[in-house]
């Protein structure tokens, strides 16, 4: 019974053994290929089709290489390159990739690790011919786009017959070298000091004219206004000159009498100071008995 009891416990564990090894399963995420001898016979999963889930396959016979099914992704940090005006950029980048035909990239790759040896490599190449024909100034900030996208059908030009299919890539920064960097930014710096000590001077000599042409005008709408009221003052003496005439022709005795008392009013400074004697005041009188005989003779 004991014996029994051992055989049924082999059988089973041969069984599990045959069972993991005759069955097997594909996520969504993934694709294989099954394996004769190291032949490849059958893709399952492959992109545009739908065959995840579980699968058999002829154990120790048969072999089953699983691949990624998802976008990938390659991080490539300082490259070194030469712009075609000599200066040196160090440029980090990514790349985004999937495997599009899995028959052929196993026979080019094999393995992810020699595909993203490959992907890197090819990559490098393909910013450093790219980004050589241009200056740098177009790399930081002119064509940068533009330059991506060539450098991405470049790297797809040499993986088109690997199974690969690069999606994008992307140039994340693109700086000077650290010692580089540093005497273009003192170079910059020195011209900004300059570009600001032109525009100050500029604003200076301008503010000067500007005053200038204040001034000019200022002195000469001065003089145009007291050009201005001399006239209006000299047509307002001719004015009321005109109307004193008018009024003396109307009655000149009155404006005799008037003169007369005006004189008199001459004749004393205001306050008590006298400026004639008392016995001087006897013009004044003669004023009035004159004014007063022209009025009783009329």
């Amino acid at each position: 019974m004991r014996a029994f009891g051992w055989l049924i416990l082999i059988l089973s564990i041969i069984g599990l053994v045959v069972i993991s090894n005759v069955f097997f399963i594909v996520g969504q995420a993934q694709q294989a290929i099954v394996l004769e001898v190291g032949r490849p016979v059958r893709i399952i999963n492959a992109p545009g089709t739908d065959q995840a889930g579980l699968h058999m396959k002829i154990p120790v016979y048969q072999q089953v290489q699983v691949l990624d099914k998802r976008n990938l992704g390659l991080d490539i940090e300082g490259i070194q390159v030469i712009a075609s005006d000599q200066r040196r950029l160090q440029v980090d980048a990514f790349v985004r990739w999937r495997i599009n035909d899995p028959l052929r990239y196993y026979q080019s790759f094999r393995t992810e690790a020699a595909a993203t040896t490959q992907i890197n490599t090819i990559t490098i190449a393909a910013i450093r011919a790219t980004l050589g024909d241009v200056p740098v100034p177009e790399i930081i900030s002119g064509q940068r786009a533009a330059l991506m996208n060539n450098i991405r059908d470049s790297v797809n030009e040499e993986l088109q017959r690997a199974g690969v299919d690069v999606i994008d890539v992307r140039i994340r920064q693109a700086d000077l070298p650290q010692e580089v960097a540093e005497g273009v930014y003192n170079r910059m710096r020195t011209a900004r000091l300059q570009e600001a000590q032109r525009i100050r001077s500029e604003g200076e000599e301008r503010a000067r004219l500007i005053r200038a042409q204040a001034e000019r005008e200022k002195t000469v709408i001065e003089a145009q206004a007291r050009e201005a009221a001399e006239k209006i003052r000299g047509e307002g003496d001719a004015r009321a000159t005109e109307i004193y005439a008018t009024a003396y022709n109307k009655d000149p005795e009155f404006f005799r009498f008037q003169r007369a008392l005006v004189a008199c009013e001459k004749a004393i400074q205001q306050g008590t100071q006298m400026v004639v004697s008392p016995g001087s005041l006897g013009v004044c009188d003669q004023f009035f008995d004159s004014a007063r005989a022209a009025g009783g003779t009329r």
